[in-house]
């Protein structure tokens, strides 16, 4: 059984179709996909035993200026208001689940795509979206949107924790160390002198991110953005097992550091396997 509505949130308008298959039964298939006149843009999938749902995941998404109807959906806030139209959608349909479950890795793309090309559009050079808001802003983007978090609350816990090595000054080590930390990732050596000048002047991790100029961050932290997060996190970070709940997902966290609203906005693409449609 297939129902396809156009919903309209703020300024956009949405296609959400939903699927829902039953064999001997028993519902085999229970999902919804949002987009415009791009249709698959969001997934969102129920899983379920004897009959009833069980759980929710959000196995796909991306961002494409052709994700709503008529109008260009914009970047960031657009891809927000489009997560956030589907997750409420499906929950007034199967009110017993509110944890809507998703791996966090979504990534941007330093380079601007041509928008003539075929849909979807593949990245072309791939930056993890976490990774980079978590240097400029101590959370991820879903943390920051969605007030998403760990299903692993211990691990949760030390995980924001441990997110005070980029605002303790202590812990910054010698741009020597640093480059030590990155290993040979840099990829001239008029990049590495422009690194180490604004890195010395810098008193905190977060202080030399912010030195760097926005139009240039895409591509200066791509080469080497991912080794030094995953030297400084990888224990207590996890791509798997987030949760966003639906009746607090618009409660925001207090963004640290500067808002990339006023800067350059990024394209958000999702690499896991999509499913069911």
């Amino acid at each position: 059984m297939i129902h396809t509505e156009i919903v309209k949130s703020g300024k956009y308008q949405f296609k959400i179709t939903r699927n829902i298959e039953i064999y001997r039964d028993e519902i085999w298939t229970h999902t919804y996909k949002v987009g415009g006149d791009y249709s698959d843009c969001v997934n969102i999938s129920y899983v379920y035993k004897n009959n009833k749902p069980v759980s929710v995941v959000i196995p796909h998404l991306l961002y494409e200026p052709e994700c709503a109807i008529g109008t260009s959906l914009e970047m960031g806030g657009g891809t927000e208001i489009m997560i956030k139209t589907v997750i409420r959608y499906a929950h007034n349909d199967v009110k017993t689940l509110l944890n809507f479950e998703f791996q966090d890795s979504s990534h941007i793309d330093c380079v601007d795509k041509d928008l003539t090309s075929k849909l979807p559009r593949k990245t072309l050079k791939p930056l993890n979206l976490a990774y980079f808001y978590i240097a400029y802003h101590g959370m991820t983007w879903y943390e920051a949107r969605f007030n998403a978090e760990m299903k692993d609350k211990t691990k949760y816990k030390l995980y924001r924790e441990k997110l005070s090595f980029l605002v303790n000054p202590v812990v910054k080590p010698t741009y020597e160390k640093f480059r030590s930390i990155i290993g040979s990732t840099i990829g001239s050596v008029e990049i590495d002198t422009y690194l180490e000048k604004i890195y010395n002047k810098a008193t905190t991790y977060r202080e030399f991110f912010e030195s760097i100029p926005k139009s240039k961050r895409c591509d200066l932290l791509y080469p080497w953005l991912n080794t030094f997060m995953e030297h400084h996190i990888r224990d207590v970070y996890d791509v798997k097992d987030w949760v966003i709940n639906v009746n607090t997902m618009d409660i925001k966290k207090p963004i640290v550091g500067g808002s990339l609203k006023k800067g350059k906005q990024y394209r958000i693409y999702s690499y896991i396997q999509r499913h069911n449609f």
